[in-house]
Protein backbone atom coordinates (compact mmCIF):
# COMPACT_ATOMS: atom_id res chain seq x y z
CA UNK A 1 0.00 0.00 0.00
CA UNK A 2 1.70 3.57 -1.49
CA UNK A 3 1.68 5.87 1.54
CA UNK A 4 0.51 9.05 1.30
CA UNK A 5 2.34 11.88 1.23
CA UNK A 6 1.53 15.23 2.71
CA UNK A 7 4.50 16.81 3.43
CA UNK A 8 5.30 17.78 -0.82
CA UNK A 9 3.78 20.71 -0.90
CA UNK A 10 1.01 20.07 -3.80
CA UNK A 11 -0.52 23.88 -3.17
CA UNK A 12 1.01 27.57 -3.71
CA UNK A 13 2.70 28.75 -0.22
CA UNK A 14 0.08 31.66 -0.34
CA UNK A 15 -2.85 28.99 -0.03
CA UNK A 16 -1.19 27.00 2.56
CA UNK A 17 -2.56 26.72 5.72
CA UNK A 18 -0.42 28.67 8.68
CA UNK A 19 0.25 25.75 10.97
CA UNK A 20 1.14 23.68 8.08
CA UNK A 21 3.65 26.31 6.93
CA UNK A 22 5.03 26.11 9.99
CA UNK A 23 4.70 22.35 10.46
CA UNK A 24 7.06 22.40 7.05
CA UNK A 25 10.04 24.21 9.19
CA UNK A 26 13.38 21.72 9.46
CA UNK A 27 13.28 22.27 13.73
CA UNK A 28 9.47 20.79 13.44
CA UNK A 29 10.89 17.15 11.93
CA UNK A 30 9.59 15.21 14.86
CA UNK A 31 5.75 16.66 14.78
CA UNK A 32 6.12 15.83 10.81
CA UNK A 33 7.04 11.86 11.98
CA UNK A 34 4.34 11.89 14.42
CA UNK A 35 1.72 12.87 11.67
CA UNK A 36 3.17 10.30 9.35
CA UNK A 37 2.94 7.82 11.59
CA UNK A 38 -1.05 8.43 12.60
CA UNK A 39 -1.53 8.09 8.15
CA UNK A 40 0.30 4.39 8.16
CA UNK A 41 -2.26 2.90 6.21
CA UNK A 42 -4.51 5.85 5.38
CA UNK A 43 -6.03 6.28 1.91
CA UNK A 44 -6.41 9.31 -0.04
CA UNK A 45 -10.08 7.79 -1.21
CA UNK A 46 -11.09 11.06 -3.01
CA UNK A 47 -7.69 12.33 -4.48
CA UNK A 48 -8.89 15.81 -2.37
CA UNK A 49 -7.20 14.63 0.98
CA UNK A 50 -3.41 15.93 0.75
CA UNK A 51 -4.58 19.69 -1.08
CA UNK A 52 -7.15 19.91 1.72
CA UNK A 53 -4.85 18.99 4.51
CA UNK A 54 -2.32 22.10 3.63
CA UNK A 55 -4.96 24.37 2.65
CA UNK A 56 -7.38 23.93 5.87
CA UNK A 57 -5.02 21.67 8.46
CA UNK A 58 -7.53 21.37 11.45
CA UNK A 59 -10.49 18.91 10.12
CA UNK A 60 -7.50 16.32 7.85
CA UNK A 61 -5.41 16.59 10.93
CA UNK A 62 -8.32 15.22 13.35
CA UNK A 63 -9.02 12.68 10.91
CA UNK A 64 -5.87 11.22 10.70
CA UNK A 65 -5.39 11.56 14.84
CA UNK A 66 -8.70 9.28 14.78
CA UNK A 67 -6.99 7.02 12.00
CA UNK A 68 -4.50 6.73 14.55
CA UNK A 69 -6.97 6.26 17.45
CA UNK A 70 -8.38 3.18 15.51
CA UNK A 71 -5.39 1.50 14.83
CA UNK A 72 -4.78 1.67 18.58
CA UNK A 73 -8.39 0.48 19.31
CA UNK A 74 -7.58 -2.31 17.10
CA UNK A 75 -10.42 -1.76 15.19
CA UNK A 76 -10.29 -3.08 11.01
CA UNK A 77 -10.92 -0.09 8.92
CA UNK A 78 -12.67 -0.44 5.59
CA UNK A 79 -11.09 2.16 3.25
CA UNK A 80 -13.38 0.78 0.07
CA UNK A 81 -16.21 3.25 0.31
CA UNK A 82 -15.74 6.98 -0.10
CA UNK A 83 -18.34 7.78 2.32
CA UNK A 84 -18.42 8.22 5.57
CA UNK A 85 -15.51 9.02 6.67
CA UNK A 86 -14.60 5.71 8.36
CA UNK A 87 -16.03 1.97 8.13
CA UNK A 88 -15.32 -0.12 10.54
CA UNK A 89 -15.28 -3.87 10.62
CA UNK A 90 -14.75 -6.54 13.47
CA UNK A 91 -17.87 -8.55 15.78
CA UNK A 92 -20.08 -4.74 15.66
CA UNK A 93 -19.21 -2.55 12.48
CA UNK A 94 -20.27 1.08 12.71
CA UNK A 95 -19.30 3.97 10.69
CA UNK A 96 -17.56 7.28 11.33
CA UNK A 97 -18.13 10.54 10.27
CA UNK A 98 -15.26 13.37 11.29
CA UNK A 99 -15.82 17.13 12.05
CA UNK A 100 -14.43 19.49 13.78
CA UNK A 101 -16.28 22.69 16.03
CA UNK A 102 -15.16 25.33 13.66
CA UNK A 103 -15.14 29.21 14.61
CA UNK A 104 -18.54 30.81 14.18
CA UNK A 105 -18.43 33.41 10.72
CA UNK A 106 -16.43 36.24 11.24
CA UNK A 107 -14.92 34.51 14.19
CA UNK A 108 -11.21 34.65 15.08
CA UNK A 109 -8.99 31.08 14.22
CA UNK A 110 -7.72 28.83 16.59
CA UNK A 111 -4.52 29.54 15.71
CA UNK A 112 -2.53 32.98 16.03
CA UNK A 113 -3.70 33.48 19.58
CA UNK A 114 -2.13 36.10 22.09
CA UNK A 115 -2.83 36.87 25.92
CA UNK A 116 -5.45 39.35 24.62
CA UNK A 117 -7.69 36.05 23.40
CA UNK A 118 -7.54 34.91 27.20
CA UNK A 119 -11.14 34.76 28.17
CA UNK A 120 -12.44 37.22 31.17
CA UNK A 121 -16.06 35.58 31.11
CA UNK A 122 -15.41 31.42 30.97
CA UNK A 123 -19.02 30.70 31.39
CA UNK A 124 -19.31 32.75 27.91
CA UNK A 125 -16.92 31.12 26.66
CA UNK A 126 -18.15 27.86 27.72
CA UNK A 127 -21.71 28.67 25.80
CA UNK A 128 -20.01 29.56 22.91
CA UNK A 129 -18.22 26.69 22.41
CA UNK A 130 -21.36 24.29 23.06
CA UNK A 131 -22.95 26.51 20.68
CA UNK A 132 -20.52 25.30 17.53
CA UNK A 133 -20.37 21.64 18.55
CA UNK A 134 -23.89 22.28 18.78
CA UNK A 135 -23.76 23.08 14.73
CA UNK A 136 -21.74 20.67 14.16
CA UNK A 137 -23.23 17.73 14.81
CA UNK A 138 -26.20 18.86 13.90
CA UNK A 139 -24.31 19.48 9.99
CA UNK A 140 -23.33 15.70 10.36
CA UNK A 141 -26.72 14.45 11.63
CA UNK A 142 -28.74 16.33 8.94
CA UNK A 143 -25.69 14.88 6.14
CA UNK A 144 -26.28 11.25 7.97
CA UNK A 145 -30.10 11.07 7.67
CA UNK A 146 -29.64 12.84 3.97
CA UNK A 147 -27.24 10.63 2.44
CA UNK A 148 -25.34 8.02 4.86
CA UNK A 149 -28.09 6.11 6.05
CA UNK A 150 -29.17 5.13 2.64
CA UNK A 151 -25.83 3.90 1.88
CA UNK A 152 -25.90 -0.07 1.42
CA UNK A 153 -22.93 -0.56 2.87
CA UNK A 154 -24.16 2.06 6.07
CA UNK A 155 -27.44 -0.47 6.05
CA UNK A 156 -28.69 -0.86 9.71
CA UNK A 157 -25.29 0.05 11.10
CA UNK A 158 -24.50 1.75 14.25
CA UNK A 159 -23.21 5.72 13.37
CA UNK A 160 -20.76 8.09 15.38
CA UNK A 161 -19.97 11.48 15.25
CA UNK A 162 -16.46 12.81 16.41
CA UNK A 163 -15.95 16.21 17.15
CA UNK A 164 -12.66 17.94 17.49
CA UNK A 165 -12.65 21.75 19.60
CA UNK A 166 -10.68 24.15 16.83
CA UNK A 167 -13.97 26.81 17.34
CA UNK A 168 -11.47 29.77 18.43
CA UNK A 169 -8.35 30.78 20.45
CA UNK A 170 -7.80 28.74 22.93
CA UNK A 171 -10.79 26.52 22.97
CA UNK A 172 -8.85 23.48 24.59
CA UNK A 173 -9.23 25.97 27.94
CA UNK A 174 -12.76 24.68 28.04
CA UNK A 175 -12.16 21.09 28.24
CA UNK A 176 -14.92 18.78 28.73
CA UNK A 177 -17.46 21.01 29.96
CA UNK A 178 -19.02 22.46 26.60
CA UNK A 179 -19.31 18.87 25.12
CA UNK A 180 -20.94 17.73 28.35
CA UNK A 181 -23.26 20.58 28.08
CA UNK A 182 -24.56 19.81 24.67
CA UNK A 183 -24.35 15.68 24.55
CA UNK A 184 -25.60 15.45 28.24
CA UNK A 185 -27.07 18.94 29.00
CA UNK A 186 -24.92 18.81 31.97
CA UNK A 187 -22.85 22.13 33.06
CA UNK A 188 -20.72 22.09 35.94
CA UNK A 189 -19.83 25.64 37.08
CA UNK A 190 -16.24 26.43 38.45
CA UNK A 191 -17.71 30.25 38.34
CA UNK A 192 -20.25 29.69 40.69
CA UNK A 193 -18.55 27.01 43.17
CA UNK A 194 -17.90 28.43 46.13
CA UNK A 195 -14.55 28.48 47.32
CA UNK A 196 -14.79 26.12 50.29
CA UNK A 197 -17.06 23.50 48.24
CA UNK A 198 -15.55 20.34 48.19
CA UNK A 199 -17.53 19.49 44.84
CA UNK A 200 -17.98 21.57 41.85
CA UNK A 201 -21.33 23.08 41.05
CA UNK A 202 -22.88 21.29 38.33
CA UNK A 203 -26.72 21.27 36.93
CA UNK A 204 -29.09 20.39 34.19
CA UNK A 205 -29.32 22.55 31.32
CA UNK A 206 -31.43 22.31 28.57
CA UNK A 207 -30.54 25.60 26.10
CA UNK A 208 -27.60 27.75 25.60
CA UNK A 209 -28.32 31.88 24.16
CA UNK A 210 -27.34 32.22 20.74
CA UNK A 211 -28.61 35.69 20.77
CA UNK A 212 -30.78 37.55 23.44
CA UNK A 213 -33.84 35.97 21.63
CA UNK A 214 -32.84 32.73 19.95
CA UNK A 215 -32.00 29.63 22.57
CA UNK A 216 -30.27 26.32 20.71
CA UNK A 217 -31.16 23.32 22.68
CA UNK A 218 -28.27 20.92 24.28
CA UNK A 219 -29.09 17.74 26.12
CA UNK A 220 -28.54 16.08 22.20
CA UNK A 221 -28.76 12.14 24.36
CA UNK A 222 -31.20 13.59 26.72
CA UNK A 223 -34.19 11.76 25.21
CA UNK A 224 -34.69 9.64 21.68
CA UNK A 225 -34.23 12.93 19.19
CA UNK A 226 -31.18 11.55 18.25
CA UNK A 227 -31.65 7.92 18.48
CA UNK A 228 -29.94 7.36 15.13
CA UNK A 229 -26.47 8.28 16.27
CA UNK A 230 -24.81 5.79 18.85
CA UNK A 231 -22.45 7.98 20.14
CA UNK A 232 -19.98 10.27 19.83
CA UNK A 233 -16.00 10.77 19.98
CA UNK A 234 -14.43 14.20 21.37
CA UNK A 235 -11.50 15.46 22.12
CA UNK A 236 -10.27 19.12 22.80
CA UNK A 237 -6.89 18.13 22.71
CA UNK A 238 -5.70 16.93 19.27
CA UNK A 239 -3.62 19.92 18.47
CA UNK A 240 -0.24 21.14 17.83
CA UNK A 241 0.56 20.05 21.81
CA UNK A 242 -0.54 16.93 20.99
CA UNK A 243 2.28 16.58 18.66
CA UNK A 244 4.71 18.61 20.91
CA UNK A 245 3.69 15.93 23.64
CA UNK A 246 4.18 12.49 21.14
CA UNK A 247 7.26 14.08 19.17
CA UNK A 248 10.64 12.13 20.09
CA UNK A 249 12.65 15.48 20.78
CA UNK A 250 14.11 14.76 23.99
CA UNK A 251 16.69 18.41 24.01
CA UNK A 252 13.28 20.63 22.77
CA UNK A 253 13.16 23.17 25.74
CA UNK A 254 9.27 22.66 26.53
CA UNK A 255 7.89 23.19 29.81
CA UNK A 256 4.22 20.61 29.64
CA UNK A 257 1.49 22.07 32.34
CA UNK A 258 -0.77 19.85 32.48
CA UNK A 259 -4.39 19.10 34.35
CA UNK A 260 -6.17 16.42 35.65
CA UNK A 261 -9.44 15.13 38.06
CA UNK A 262 -8.53 16.09 41.73
CA UNK A 263 -10.80 13.93 43.93
CA UNK A 264 -10.01 15.94 47.51
CA UNK A 265 -10.62 19.12 45.72
CA UNK A 266 -12.35 20.96 43.63
CA UNK A 267 -9.08 22.50 42.06
CA UNK A 268 -8.00 19.80 39.34
CA UNK A 269 -4.03 18.86 39.91
CA UNK A 270 -1.73 20.43 38.10
CA UNK A 271 1.69 19.18 37.06
CA UNK A 272 4.43 20.92 35.33
CA UNK A 273 6.81 18.54 33.58
CA UNK A 274 10.22 19.25 31.35
CA UNK A 275 9.95 17.53 28.03
CA UNK A 276 12.34 14.94 28.61
CA UNK A 277 10.66 13.59 31.39
CA UNK A 278 6.52 14.26 30.04
CA UNK A 279 4.98 11.02 28.28
CA UNK A 280 2.07 11.03 26.93
CA UNK A 281 -0.30 8.73 25.16
CA UNK A 282 -1.91 9.06 22.05
CA UNK A 283 -5.46 7.99 23.57
CA UNK A 284 -4.96 10.61 26.63
CA UNK A 285 -7.91 13.74 26.41
CA UNK A 286 -10.43 11.54 24.11
CA UNK A 287 -14.04 10.83 25.01
CA UNK A 288 -16.39 8.10 23.85
CA UNK A 289 -19.87 9.51 24.98
CA UNK A 290 -22.63 7.02 24.51
CA UNK A 291 -26.09 8.05 24.05
CA UNK A 292 -28.58 6.03 26.05
CA UNK A 293 -31.43 6.28 24.09
CA UNK A 294 -29.39 4.88 20.59
CA UNK A 295 -31.61 2.43 18.38
CA UNK A 296 -28.19 0.64 17.84
CA UNK A 297 -26.62 1.12 20.73
CA UNK A 298 -22.51 0.42 21.24
CA UNK A 299 -20.88 -1.82 23.38
CA UNK A 300 -18.40 0.02 25.82
CA UNK A 301 -16.02 -2.56 25.28
CA UNK A 302 -15.29 -2.08 21.68
CA UNK A 303 -13.25 0.99 23.01
CA UNK A 304 -11.64 -0.31 25.87
CA UNK A 305 -8.47 1.54 26.97
CA UNK A 306 -7.06 2.82 29.79
CA UNK A 307 -6.55 6.11 28.96
CA UNK A 308 -9.73 7.28 27.31
CA UNK A 309 -13.04 8.18 29.05
CA UNK A 310 -16.22 6.60 28.18
CA UNK A 311 -19.94 8.00 29.58
CA UNK A 312 -23.33 7.66 29.41
CA UNK A 313 -26.49 8.47 31.45
CA UNK A 314 -28.21 6.00 33.57
CA UNK A 315 -31.68 5.81 33.68
CA UNK A 316 -32.22 7.85 36.76
CA UNK A 317 -30.32 11.04 35.05
CA UNK A 318 -26.97 10.21 36.79
CA UNK A 319 -24.15 11.02 34.49
CA UNK A 320 -21.95 7.87 34.58
CA UNK A 321 -18.23 8.32 33.49
CA UNK A 322 -15.72 5.38 33.30
CA UNK A 323 -12.06 7.02 32.96
CA UNK A 324 -8.74 7.15 34.53
CA UNK A 325 -7.52 9.03 37.61
CA UNK A 326 -4.92 11.10 36.14
CA UNK A 327 -7.36 11.60 32.54
CA UNK A 328 -6.12 14.45 30.83
CA UNK A 329 -8.34 17.59 31.10
CA UNK A 330 -6.24 20.31 29.70
CA UNK A 331 -2.30 20.79 28.66
CA UNK A 332 -0.71 23.85 27.87
CA UNK A 333 3.07 23.94 26.22
CA UNK A 334 5.69 26.47 26.95
CA UNK A 335 8.59 26.47 24.85
CA UNK A 336 11.79 28.15 25.02
CA UNK A 337 14.20 29.02 22.32
CA UNK A 338 17.83 29.57 22.63
CA UNK A 339 18.94 33.60 22.19
CA UNK A 340 22.21 34.88 23.20
CA UNK A 341 23.50 33.75 26.26
CA UNK A 342 20.03 31.98 27.35
CA UNK A 343 16.41 30.83 26.43
CA UNK A 344 13.84 33.71 25.60
CA UNK A 345 10.08 32.36 26.11
CA UNK A 346 8.18 31.61 22.91
CA UNK A 347 4.49 32.14 22.24
CA UNK A 348 3.62 29.41 20.26
CA UNK A 349 1.57 30.28 17.08
CA UNK A 350 -1.18 27.57 17.00
CA UNK A 351 -3.33 26.29 20.05
CA UNK A 352 -1.94 23.79 21.88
Amino acid sequence: MMTIDLFTPVVAPDRQHPVYQMLMHPPNAPERAVIANWADGFQDRDGKFVQEFQMTFESGFWELYLHAALKEWNLPVDMRHHAPDFLIGGRQPFGIEATIAAPAQGGKPAYGYSAKDIPDDFTQFNIESTLRICNSFDGKVKRYRKYYKSLPHMADMPFVIAIASFDRPLAHFASLRPILAAIYGIYHDEAMTPKDATTVLSYNVSAAPKTETVDIDVGLFCDDTYADVSAVFYSSLVTWGKLRALATNPTAQQIFTTFHPNAESVEPQVRHIKKINYSEHLMDGLCVLHNPFAKQPLSKDLFSHPRIMQATIASDGELIIDAPNDFLLARMVQVFVEQGMGFKHSQLTPKE
